[in-house]
């Protein structure tokens, strides 16, 4: 998508504006708290994190921060308590909603010279899924049905892609729910995140559909730092198991051409290796799989991770709200072979006084 339907949904970008509500309540608008900086960051792979700046609240007589309703400010800005952010431009009772989450770090700067500042922080609903470390198994249960009971304990809503493999015994081994995820997520190359609404997403990467939005440069991009980097890359990977009923070994293959999101009309980083060395490079894995089916999709999930190495980089851009982790943005005006499609990966959101800009990082496979 061009800029040009972007501008009239948000403005034509212009008057950036945000709204911060803590337990529902508009810090500015409706506590009279004076919020001087607002930062989002969404990233594939850990929870997200908001933090944002309260200025000119300190009251130098009394010792402490005081809204302008006269009210302690830490009475209102406590640890647990839910926030909800929203960025974007213009009528600030329309701004879409980018995070929600919890209050869990509440840190003050008393400088040499000038106002003290109190910055608030946390995490997005994933948070609970970090904390502690757990051991226990399920016999006969698919990856679905775990990560299903794992939301629900957790108060998220499901959107989960289902996975039909049922496991003889899936194990956590004192592991944080979240580190849990992230590893069944991983040997089903699915993405896990937990967005705004409090859905747990667990499920293939969007790595193959259209962008979001093209960003130019010189018009919305303002820079574009991208890296190709053969040296971790492999042609093959090779993943092997044991049937034990069977008496014999289970193996799953996956190899250049299988790499998730390929645009068919460049060449991915295994057939680039390929080409650079004159043979395969082949990674071989021993797994605990149960199927030739699971060690397929293990080794194809493997070679992905590997090739989405190939091409990083990182950008900057106006304020998109649009942009998040886990869609696909095209960037353009670059010349060949930079101008293409890209994986985001992450997405840092900023708005204070010299406006709204995002930082983004991204990733891809082919080149």
């Amino acid at each position: 998508m061009e800029l040009a339907p972007l501008s009239e949904k948000y403005g034509a970008f212009y008057a950036p504006a945000f709204q911060v509500l803590v337990s529902g309540r508009d810090l500015t608008h409706q506590l009279a708290i004076d919020v001087t900086q607002v930062e989002v960051d969404l990233s594939l792979g850990a929870a997200g994190r908001f933090s944002f700046v309260v200025g000119g609240a300190y009251d130098l007589e009394g010792r402490a921060f005081v809204s302008g309703l006269n009210r302690q400010v830490l009475e209102v800005l406590t640890f647990g308590a839910t926030v909800e952010i929203k960025l974007g431009y213009g009528d600030r009772s329309n701004l879409p909603v980018l995070f929600s989450g919890v209050i869990t770090e509440i840190s003050i700067s008393f400088p040499e010279g000038g106002t003290p500042e109190l910055t608030v922080a946390g995490y997005d609903h994933a948070f609970t899924m970090t904390l502690g470390k757990q051991s226990r198994s399920w016999k006969n249960w698919t990856d679905t049905a775990v990560v299903l009971q794992l939301a629900a304990e957790h108060g998220l809503d499901p959107d989960i892609e289902p996975t039909l493999e049922q496991h003889a015994q899936i194990e956590q081994n004192q592991e944080s729910d979240f580190e849990f995820m992230k590893k069944l997520a991983d040997r089903n190359h699915c993405e896990f995140y937990v967005t705004e609404k409090k859905a747990l997403r667990f499920a293939r990467p969007r790595d193959g559909d259209d962008g979001v939005v093209t960003l130019r440069w010189g018009q919305g991009l303002l820079s574009f730092r991208p890296e190709a980097n053969l040296a971790a890359q492999v042609s093959k990977v090779e993943v092997y198991g044991w049937d034990s009923a069977k008496k014999q070994p289970i193996v799953g293959r996956a190899g250049a051409g299988e790499e998730s999101g390929l645009d068919p009309r460049r060449i991915g980083a295994g057939a680039r290796l390929r080409q650079a060395v004159g043979r395969d490079a082949v990674l071989q894995l021993r797994q605990p799989v149960f199927t030739e089916a699971e060690a397929k999709r293990r080794a194809e999930a493997v070679l992905s991770e590997h090739a989405k190495r190939f091409v990083t980089g990182e950008a900057e851009c106006m304020g998109l709200p649009t942009l998040r982790p886990d869609c696909n943005v095209d960037i353009a005006g670059l010349g060949a072979p930079f101008s293409k499609t890209y994986y985001v990966q992450q997405t840092v959101h900023k708005i204070d006084a010299n406006g709204y800009r995002t930082r983004l990082k991204v990733k891809e496979t082919s080149l």
